[in-house]
């Protein structure tokens, strides 16, 4: 796991962290990340996300595992 402090210690993720973290495909990020208006920092030909973005995802992710438990 990767994780970048920059701007004023915040903490950014890359996708592939959020994919080992969330432990869903990268292009279930990706659509999701798409839906969402997040912030994007570009460091070192990296696309980070911020922490908040990561949390805003696991919640949505975690509704959906629900809801198909739920069926």
């Amino acid at each position: 796991m990767i994780v970048f402090v920059i701007k004023e210690n915040r903490k950014f993720y890359d996708i592939e962290t959020m994919r080992q973290i969330l432990n869903v495909s990268k292009s279930k990020i990706q659509r999701e990340l798409k839906k969402l208006n997040t912030e994007v920092v570009k460091h070192k030909n990296l696309h980070l996300h911020s922490e908040r973005t990561l949390f805003s995802l696991m919640e949505v992710i975690l509704i959906e595992k629900l809801e198909k438990i739920d069926d």
